[in-house]
Parts: structure tokens; C-alpha cells; sequence
């Protein structure tokens, strides 16, 4: 069974009812709905205001800063700070005042443009009236009215106070520069003195500084060239000494064979001798047999 509050259309569907004057009643489900509705809205921001622990937060207060730097738009190029200053007076009391020259590079669009910070807030409202649209006339006659406008960057630029450097003028007490200009004299004197004794003074203070001029790293490449030029010689006495072997070896070997040579021909001549004896033995032998018979 539906109950009589869903209605023929159902669940959720709005039921309405008319009263004794013809205006339509809201039914009993728009009144809850709307009810609720009204009793979440001002909930919300309690729950999006709420921290982790629960506790209620007070809304952040903004800061508001006093407008008081205003920035001067559209003014001629060539236009120097003395001839503003001048077409600006009188000035109300400021305590910045810069002009920006043109960017050549946004050519044909040339525009300086001037930032002034002023003390008292109430002067800006009397300067814009004053100098907004004013038209300024650079020195060829164009015309450029100017726009007067709070600048985007509120702050001004802080100047920076020199130091005095507490050395200054102390140099001829300095110990350093004393020493140099008694080295300085004494090389001036030096300078007046003969020509070759000069000379010879500066090649003896070149040799000490060669002899003096001397590192780890300049002793090691020294160190290293040594060894180089060490085991250079120590091979070239190697080739020196297995070349003089050779050599040797090669006199023994003409020797030995001069030798052998020597000795065969001596047999060669003995057995050349011998047969000859001994046919010259079997030659007489025949003849003596020959004699006999």
C-alpha cells in the first residue's frame, strides 16, 4: 500500500494542494526538503571554517595598504627629468620621483612614462585631475597627453648609502707602500748607474729566479725527464754494447772460417804432395823393373 503522501506518481514525487483562496499549498515533503535546506545553507561556511581539531577559526583579516605611488603613461621620448619637473610644478611632497626613458626596440610605440610616490595620499586625487590628459610637447611639436594612473608595484626603490671606507688616504702609512718606494728608489738609483753593471745585475737576478723558481709539479717533470733521458742512455749503451758483440761474433766467424780455409788448402797442398811422391815412387819402381829385366 502507497502511502497518501507519494501519491499517484509515486515515491518522490511532490504532492500539491490547493487552500480556501485557489493558491496551491506546498505539500508536506516540499515544506521538509525546503526546512532542511535552509538549515544546512548557514552550516556551511561553520564546516568549511573548520579546522582539524574542530575548533571554530576567525576569519583572516586582509591587510589594506594606502595606495600612494602613481605612475605617469605616455610622455614624450625625448623628455628629460628637469623639463617634467618643470611642467609639474609645483610638486606636492614626495619622497620618489624617477623617469623612465623609452625602449628604442618598440619603435614605432616610444613612450617614457615617470613613477612618483607622494607622502600625503589626498595629493593624488588634485594631481590626476590636474595632470590626466594633460597634453605634453616634446621638441619637434607632438602632442602626447599623458595618462595618470596608480602603478602595478607599489613599492619604491631604496637608496643604498655609501660607506666611507675608514683606509681612505692612509696608503702613505701603509708598511707595504713604504717598502715599495724604498725598492723603487733604490732601482731608480740603479737605473742612473752603468749600463753593463745594470745588465749584469739583471741576468744574475734572472738566474736566481730561475734557480729559485721551483714547484712539486716542475720538480716532478724535471724528475721524470731525468728518467727519460736515463733509460735512454741506458739503452742506447744496450744497442752500443750488443752491436760490439755482434761485431766481435762476426770477426771470430772470418777468422774461424780464414782459419779453416787456411788448414784445408795446407791439407789439399800435403795430400797433393803426397800422391805426388808416391807416383812419383811407383814411376821409378817401373823404371828400375824395367832396368832389371
Amino acid at each position: 500500500m502507497r502511502s497518501e503522501e507519494e501519491g499517484e506518481g509515486g515515491p518522490g514525487v511532490a504532492v500539491t494542494t490547493r487552500g480556501p483562496s485557489g493558491k496551491e499549498k506546498p505539500s508536506p515533503t516540499e515544506s521538509h526538503s525546503r526546512r532542511e535546506s535552509q538549515r544546512r545553507e548557514p552550516e556551511a561556511p561553520v564546516a568549511s571554517s573548520s579546522c582539524c581539531g574542530g575548533g571554530a577559526v576567525k576569519p583572516r583579516e586582509e591587510k589594506r595598504t594606502v595606495l600612494s605611488k602613481v605612475v605617469i603613461r605616455r610622455l614624450p621620448p625625448s623628455l628629460t627629468k628637469e623639463q617634467l619637473e618643470e611642467q609639474l610644478h609645483p610638486l606636492p611632497a614626495h619622497d620618489y620621483f624617477g623617469l623612465f626613458t623609452a625602449d628604442l626596440s618598440l619603435h614605432p610605440h616610444l613612450y617614457s612614462r615617470a613613477y612618483i610616490n607622494f607622502r600625503n595620499p589626498d595629493d593624488i586625487l588634485l594631481f590626476r585631475d590636474r595632470f590626466d590628459g594633460y597634453i605634453f610637447i616634446d621638441s619637434k611639436g607632438l602632442e602626447y597627453p599623458a595618462v595618470v594612473e596608480f602603478a602595478p608595484f607599489q613599492k619604491t626603490a631604496k637608496k643604498k648609502l655609501k660607506k666611507k671606507d675608514a683606509q681612505a688616504g692612509s696608503i702613505e702609512d701603509d708598511p707595504e707602500y713604504k717598502k715599495f718606494l724604498e725598492t723603487y728608489c733604490v732601482e731608480e738609483e740603479k737605473t742612473s748607474a752603468n749600463p753593463e753593471t745594470l745588465l749584469g745585475d739583471i741576468e744574475a737576478k734572472t738566474r736566481e729566479l730561475i734557480a729559485r723558481r721551483t714547484t712539486p709539479l716542475l720538480e716532478y717533470i724535471k724528475n721524470r725527464k731525468l728518467e727519460k733521458q736515463r733509460i735512454r742512455e741506458e739503452k742506447r749503451e744496450e744497442r752500443r754494447r750488443r752491436e760490439l758483440e755482434r761485431k766481435h761474433l762476426r770477426e771470430e766467424e772470418i777468422r774461424r772460417r780464414r782459419e779453416e780455409e787456411i788448414r784445408r788448402r795446407r791439407e789439399e797442398e800435403k795430400c797433393k804432395r803426397k800422391a805426388a811422391e808416391k807416383q812419383k815412387k811407383t814411376a821409378e819402381k817401373e823404371v828400375r823393373m824395367k832396368v832389371t829385366k
